[in-house]
């Protein structure tokens, strides 16, 4: 086995250990959270696994990890509103991919200013919760027959649980993300070197 042939195998078998770890760190926290209503921590780790990982395989864990906990769910399986776990899969996709094209962008905002890295991730993590929680309220209303009055007081009678969702992740990705990222870039730059 030739020099060149070791290096593939090692960067293949690091790219598959990456990929589980986060998958791990997903469900981990998808569970360990899940009885507190809207406090959750796997918007960000789809996010960080899209920027850290790239698209495909940050998509991959956002994908995996969201259909294991949607149909595992203690608390009911999105399989009896498929429509739902769709959502459910739609808003992380959107979630991995933005984490990747982020890539492009946010370590050199970091390099130059945590502030206004902090205020991006914050904006991003305010916007992809809001979007996320739309496609989830809208899937449930529009394949239940509800008209408009009845799909707008669901948003209004959920906006107590929005809110929880919408801070923690806001706070979340302005402070865990920066934090993340920065260490990555001093001590592991490679993971944002190209596109992965």
């Amino acid at each position: 086995m030739t020099q060149k042939t070791k290096n593939k195998a090692l960067i293949k078998n690091r790219k598959i250990a990456e990929t589980g770890i986060f998958l791990a760190l997903f469900l981990g926290l998808a569970y360990s959270f899940h009885a507190i209503p809207n406090l959750e921590f796997i918007t960000l780790t789809a996010f960080l696994a899209g920027l850290l990982l790239g698209w495909k395989r940050g998509l991959f864990v956002a994908l995996l990890g969201e259909a294991i906990f949607s149909i595992a769910n203690p608390f009911g399986s999105s399989l009896a509103f498929p429509s739902l776990l769709l959502a459910q899969l739609l808003g992380f996709s959107l979630i991995a991919i933005s984490g990747a094209l982020s890539r492009l962008f946010l370590p050199s905002i970091l390099k130059k200013s945590k502030v206004v890295a902090a205020l991006i991730l914050g904006a991003q993590g305010l916007l992809l919760t809001l979007i996320y929680n739309l496609l989830t309220t809208l899937s449930f209303t529009l394949v239940s027959g509800y008209d408009f009055k009845q799909t707008l007081a669901t948003f209004i009678s959920g906006i107590p649980f929005y809110l929880v969702n919408l801070i923690s992740n806001t706070l979340s990705f302005a402070v865990l993300i920066v934090l993340v990222l920065h260490y990555v870039l001093r001590h592991y730059p490679h993971y944002l070197e190209g596109r992965k």
